[in-house]
């Protein structure tokens, strides 16, 4: 049962009064290890608009089910346009800097819990016990979050699940020494790709990252958060919407020809974010064409 004496809620005389409380906070940013795959749902809405035109925060659930059992379950959620904080309107609360921030406000002193701890106490609850409904021990802190958006978007998925559904999910993740992990994520249907994302994660902890420049974005990931500087002219989130730009319009996960750093220059070596995508790319298309899910 979650703490009944958190609101959740701004305090009503104005501003929060600022705290540091990260060394009693702990969360994970880190993806679903290795290959995952199964039949895909996405559902979404909008929640707790400030306004009359505006739309709200964002929530998006993704669930896969293989062989009767859900296999992947994820919940991210957007801040408003309107949100207070100028930094983080219209950023996903997951992998950015958004718990950091969350570390540093008098309600978070109060549950010692930050948003990430909500969504990851509710869906591992969902995996273990193979279901989307009925009642779920929540972390206070997340739980608004989780009512008005996790849990309803989880009820339209489940009157879903034993219908006709031709979406197919592939995700395949990788650790690698240097404290990165890089994610992919496919979705095909009927043969063609729909969804081509790419992201790197930074560990959990800077003692786990072996470069210096990065340990600042440790639990982050390089597209989500707001702060990251790419040591290429042009941002990683940018980089790889084009990539996902191209590969929807050739439905070819490995030709990555003429996008931007994938090659060596007289002035710069080519990015290694290619390389690591590369890799997985490969994988991943063999596995679909193995499962005849893609030519």
């Amino acid at each position: 049962m979650e703490n009944k004496t958190w609101t959740g809620k701004k305090p009503l005389e104005g501003v929060e009064r600022t705290v540091d409380v990260l060394e009693k906070l702990s969360w994970t940013v880190q993806p679903p290890a290795g290959l995952i795959k199964g039949d895909y749902f996405r559902e979404e809405n909008f929640f707790a608009p400030h306004f009359a035109t505006d739309p709200g925060y964002h929530g998006i659930l993704e669930v896969v089910r293989a062989e009767g059992r859900l296999v992947h379950v994820e919940f991210n959620e957007y801040t408003s346009p309107a949100y207070y904080a100028r930094m983080y309107q219209n950023t996903s609360k997951r992998r950015s800097e958004y718990c950091f921030f969350q570390a540093t406000k008098e309600r978070t002193a109060q549950t010692l819990h930050v948003l990430n701890n909500g969504f990851t106490t509710v869906e591992g609850q969902m995996l273990r016990e193979n279901r989307l409904t009925g009642d779920f021990d929540m972390a206070t802190g997340a739980s608004n979050s989780v009512k008005r958006s996790l849990l309803p978007l989880a009820a339209k998925i489940d009157a879903l699940l034993d219908k006709p559904n031709s979406k197919y999910y592939y995700g395949l993740s990788e650790r690698y020494g240097d404290g990165i992990t890089a994610w992919l994520q496919v979705v095909v249907e009927n043969g063609r790709i729909l969804r081509c994302f790419y992201n790197e994660i930074l560990a959990d902890t800077p003692e786990e990252i072996a470069d210096e420049r990065l340990k600042k974005y440790y639990r982050m990931s390089k597209y989500d958060s707001v702060s990251y500087e790419s040591d290429y002219p042009d941002g990683f989130n940018s980089l790889f919407d084009l990539l996902e730009q191209r590969v929807l319009l050739t439905q070819n996960l490995t030709d990555v020809s003429g996008l931007p750093w994938t090659a060596d220059t007289e002035k710069r070596k080519h990015s290694a974010e290619w390389d690591r995508y590369l890799s997985l790319a490969a994988r991943i298309h063999a596995e679909a064409v193995k499962d005849v899910r893609l030519a």
